[in-house]
């Protein structure tokens, strides 16, 4: 069995050195930036860092870690004891960020330093909301203070998808892509455990499921004329 298994990884191996194929890890920086208009200045961002572990033919697969949020308009509130002789009102203020791994099966299409490519990601990891309600001095347009304060984490996972190009190459170490990407996180759900005391201190939805764009610069500190 043992002797199998090294015969079998062994042709492997073999097979892969003979073919065009990137044998080492590829490193990527990048940002993407999603317009959704439930979000202040219609839009929220993600960073994500990790490695393309290998190319053969049109299979690229990579591992990562993402990181991003976004902050929902800022939303005036009156409180329990407002009255039109003392206008006292109140700030809501709500983000969300999320901290997730990646796994994507990512293929490429094309030749050299021009590919079309699309992910599949799939993303797990956490989803954390924070929300605060602002005393606020209609006299004065001054904020007293923090009243009251909610923070909420849960686990996440999801899915996005991108199709982009990649291969603006500046030398066969570096290069950048660009890709449109429709991400699939939701987080609506860390503001369903929330609740302030005034009444109309509720807490806004957040479905975020949206279209984006994002741009990403490879490293290939490995690079030789076969890989």
């Amino acid at each position: 069995m043992a002797s199998f298994k090294l015969i079998f990884f062994g042709l492997l191996f073999l097979c892969i050195s003979k073919i065009n194929a990137q044998k080492h890890p590829v490193f990527y920086a990048g940002f993407e930036g999603y317009r959704h208009t439930d979000f202040e200045d219609n839009s929220f961002g993600k960073f994500s860092v990790g490695s393309q572990i290998y190319q053969i033919k049109f299979f690229a697969p990579e591992i990562g870690f993402d990181y991003g949020g976004g902050t929902l308009p800022e939303r005036t509130i009156f409180g329990d004891d407002f009255t039109i002789q003392n206008p006292i009102k109140g700030l809501l203020r709500q983000r969300f960020k999320f901290s997730v791994f990646t796994i994507n099966p990512k293929l490429k299409f094309g030749e050299e330093d021009a590919y079309i490519t699309f992910s599949p990601k799939y993303h797990i990891g956490r989803l954390m909301g924070e929300a605060a309600y602002l005393e606020y001095s209609g006299y004065n347009n001054r904020y007293i203070g923090k009243k009251e304060s909610e923070e909420s984490k849960v686990d996440t996972s999801f899915w996005s998808f991108a199709i982009g190009f990649e291969g603006f190459q500046i030398s066969p170490r570096y290069w950048f892509a660009l890709s449109i990407h429709y991400t699939l996180v939701d987080a609506s759900e860390v503001w369903n455990t929330m609740e302030f005391s005034t009444e109309d201190a509720f807490m806004q939805s957040a479905s975020t499921p949206t279209i984006g764009l994002g741009l990403r610069f490879y490293y290939n500190p490995f690079a030789s004329k076969n890989d």
